[in-house]
């Protein structure tokens, strides 16, 4: 220790000049800081007045509504309406794309919806004179046909009788033919002679209603001669060639009659289907007919509207009226779905954007009066109010803010979108209170106090404040009343 103050008293006397330039900088601090002149007492009369307390931050006025705006689907950019700085209204065009092959889909899809609800037009009026008449005549027709067809049947029945069945019968046209060729069973031959016989009856009282029922018993007859005439052998008096003939002849016969009955099955589809449609144009469309039709309609209008929706999608259109900021699209250029090639922002309805930190948030509150204020305008002061407190801290250079957004309580029309401005948020206001200055006010940790003079005696009385102005005043709440004095302590200057 005696070592360290003699190395002291050393460089003391080494460096006089130094060393007591030193001690007069540490007297004066030692002064400044114990005298008890330091601080000067004043006293202050309590009154009241009226109180504003304020939150002051900075801002930037932003647009209200400002969108970014792109196409749902890919293609070619045919015409751009718009470049920036332009002013746009809701619903004005400002970029389309090529709709060559699907504006010609939509015409098709057009059509075809015209020429369904004609149809529902004709199902739902019925069936016109002049089409009933027509079905008509396609039913007379169909019965003269199937009547020529029955004729034509009988003929082939007759030629296939007597000219190819009775050239082995003797007597074949009267009530007792013979046939003429050897037939082992003679029970067969007798059924064959009485077939032939009842044939003829039948030929000569022939009628074209009655085909259906004869022609069972003419055909089995003449399947009959076929097993007759195949079972034929050659012998003195029946040569092969004589037997190759009937073969032929009869085959041909049975061809013939087959191929006639099928033309007067034919006929009658004919005749019952001509019939049916005139039955169903006299009786006029049903009600599942008219349903079905306007089914089809509706399918062809869901196909038109579905082009349409697609249609609409070509073309770029501005939600609202604004002024457009960006413009990244040209003539030719193909985009893709979901870019962002357009932007607009509200060039009439502006906000303010603004921070405030978590030390003065909880005195702002949605309603707030706010005086505004702007670099760009000095001298004119503009009025708003807050509209929206974010519920989430932002954090800025690593300290608690919170959003707050101010509206403009009218339009000026002077004021453009990304102004600064000088906010002054009034939290509160009361008029006639008791005030009294802030650095009258004591704290410590029993709570907040001021030093109130009874003559010449100060006593410590607590109170309770309330809001804090702006000019430095504190608002009383209780423990002063009106006309009481009370220490002020201010630094000297």
């Amino acid at each position: 220790m005696k070592t360290y103050i003699q190395k002291i008293k050393n460089y003391i006397l080494s460096h006089k000049k130094t060393s007591v330039l030193i001690l007069l900088v540490l007297a004066f601090i030692s002064y400044k800081t114990f005298s008890p002149s330091n601080n000067k007492v004043d006293l202050f009369t309590v009154k009241k007045s009226d109180i504003v307390q304020k939150v002051i931050v900075n801002g930037n006025t932003k647009p209200v509504h400002a969108v970014k705006l792109g196409f749902d689907v890919n293609g070619r950019v045919s015409r751009v309406y718009v470049d920036v700085g332009s002013r746009v209204t809701v619903g004005q065009q400002l970029v389309t794309l090529d709709s060559s092959e699907l504006y010609a889909s939509s015409l098709k899809a057009e059509a075809n919806l015209a020429s369904e609800e004609a149809k529902l037009d004709e199902v739902k009026k019925g069936t016109r004179p002049e089409e009933i008449a027509v079905s008509e005549t396609e039913v007379l027709n169909a019965q003269i046909a199937l009547n020529d067809a029955q004729n034509s049947l009988k003929d082939k029945v007759v030629d296939s009788i007597t000219n190819s069945v009775d050239q082995l019968f003797s007597n074949p046209r009267t009530s007792s033919p013979q046939l003429n060729l050897q037939v082992i069973d003679s029970q067969l031959k007798s059924d064959i002679n009485n077939q032939r016989a009842k044939i003829e009856s039948i030929i000569l009282s022939w009628q074209n209603e009655k085909i259906e029922e004869n022609f069972p018993i003419i055909n089995k007859f003449v399947d009959a001669i076929a097993i007759v005439v195949n079972a034929q052998t050659p012998s003195s008096g029946l040569s092969q060639t004589t037997i190759d003939g009937y073969k032929a002849s009869i085959s041909t016969a049975k061809s013939a009659l087959v191929t006639s009955k099928d033309a007067v099955n034919s006929a009658k589809s004919a005749l019952a289907l001509a019939q049916q449609n005139l039955n169903l144009k006299k009786s006029g469309s049903t009600p599942e007919a008219i349903k079905a039709q306007e089914a089809k309609v509706l399918q062809m209008k869901a196909e038109v509207q579905s082009i349409n929706a697609q249609l609409s999608k070509l073309t770029l259109r501005s939600p609202q009226n604004g002024v457009v900021t960006v413009q990244d699209v040209k003539v030719g250029e193909i985009v893709t779905s979901g870019k962002t090639i357009i932007s607009i922002i509200s060039d009439s309805d502006l906000e303010i954007e603004s921070n405030v930190s978590e030390v003065s948030i909880g005195k702002v509150s949605v309603g707030n009066p706010v005086v505004i204020t702007f670099d760009a305008f000095p001298g004119e002061t503009f009025l708003g109010k807050i509209s929206y407190v974010e519920p989430g801290e932002t954090i800025v250079d690593g300290v608690v803010n919170y959003k707050v957004t101010v509206a403009f309580n009218e339009k000026y029309p002077q004021i453009k979108s990304g102004l600064t401005s000088r906010l002054e948020i009034i939290t509160g206001e009361k008029k006639d209170v008791l005030t009294i200055p802030e650095y009258a006010v004591l704290r410590n940790d029993s709570g907040t106090f001021v030093s109130k003079q009874n003559g010449k005696v100060s006593t410590q009385i607590p109170v309770t404040i309330g809001l804090r102005g702006q000019d430095g005043f504190l608002e009383v709440i209780s423990g002063l009343n009106a006309g009481d004095i009370i220490e002020t302590v201010a630094p000297v200057k």
